[in-house]
């Protein structure tokens, strides 16, 4: 790894730090289905990427980052990094290593849902599968909101749309919680009831009452989260899935899920497929990826 993490990168002549770190992973690793996961959900002008690389801006303690992801090898990948402050490495790496989810016993999981001969096919197509992870919780939150009951395709239109009209573009980041509780009102769309909810969500994180961050426990994220109104189970285990990488969230009640289970010769009803998903336990989110997988998502 260059430099060594914790180490000082030397600054450049703007005051501003590039780092090159090389971080591995414990094989198999779907490196490239990760990629692609984020290149489908990028929003323009704040997010790049396609099956090799991923680039975004991050905001870190010590100021804003950029990075730029790329994969080395069958179980590795390389960061490049421009930091505000050197310090600021060691916290970026570790947020990195969850978005990729580098720290899982990837062979234990498949080994385990290989098991099951409706999900072996898939586990044996698309060795060690990764949950797509955060490098933000606030901001994955607030995406989930603005982007369930949609297709993907039009979620990223809509955050795109909010994203520069709140002025996230102008700086390579998305905008903050803080921005969308005070101006969410001029830029978001929908049934008042949504807008309103998604709003006081923002205030609440952007003043402390809500906090979301990856110390907390699924049950205590979850208690947190569904007592918002205008927050469903859904969007709780999502989250939970994203930020925590909580490994064993079955979203039953998915509609692209419950679509794949049908076409798969799973139950098919949420109750069903909740019952049916126990024995995947407890690596019941990497079963619903490969669900996901299954039907092109």
């Amino acid at each position: 790894m260059t430099p060594p993490e914790g180490a000082d990168a030397p600054a450049e002549p703007d005051g501003r730090h590039d780092v090159t770190v090389r971080l591995e992973t414990a094989p198999p690793f779907d490196g490239p289905g990760l990629l692609r996961f984020f290149a489908d959900h990028a929003i323009a002008g704040l997010e790049g990427g396609d099956h090799t690389r991923y680039s975004r801006g991050v905001r870190l303690p010590g100021g804003p980052a950029t990075i730029d992801i790329r994969l080395d090898g069958p179980h590795s990948i390389t960061l490049d990094a421009n930091l505000a402050d050197a310090a600021d490495l060691p916290e970026l790496v570790r947020r990195v290593r969850r978005l990729f989810d580098l720290d899982v016993d990837a062979a234990a999981i498949d080994a385990a849902l290989a098991r099951d001969p409706t999900l072996a096919p898939s586990v044996l197509a698309n060795p060690g599968v990764r949950l797509p992870g955060s490098v933000d919780a606030q901001e994955t939150l607030i995406r989930t909101l603005l982007g369930q009951q949609v297709s993907v395709p039009a979620a990223r239109t809509v955050l795109g749309r909010v994203c520069r009209e709140l002025g996230g573009g102008a700086d390579g980041l998305f905008p903050t919680a803080d921005a969308f509780g005070q101006r969410g009102h001029e830029v978001l769309r929908g049934p008042a009831r949504r807008v309103a909810s998604i709003i006081g969500i923002a205030g609440a994180l952007a003043s402390g009452d809500l906090v979301v961050d990856e110390t907390l426990s699924v049950d205590e994220l979850t208690h947190r989260l569904v007592a918002m109104p205008g927050i469903g189970p859904w969007t709780a285990g999502y989250v939970a899935m994203r930020v925590l990488g909580a490994p064993d969230v079955l979203l039953a009640g998915d509609l692209i899920m419950l679509q794949s289970a049908d076409a798969l010769g799973l139950p098919s009803t949420e109750k069903t497929l909740g019952a049916h998903g126990a024995r995947w336990s407890p690596w019941r989110s990497y079963a619903g990826l490969h669900l996901w997988r299954s039907i092109g998502r």
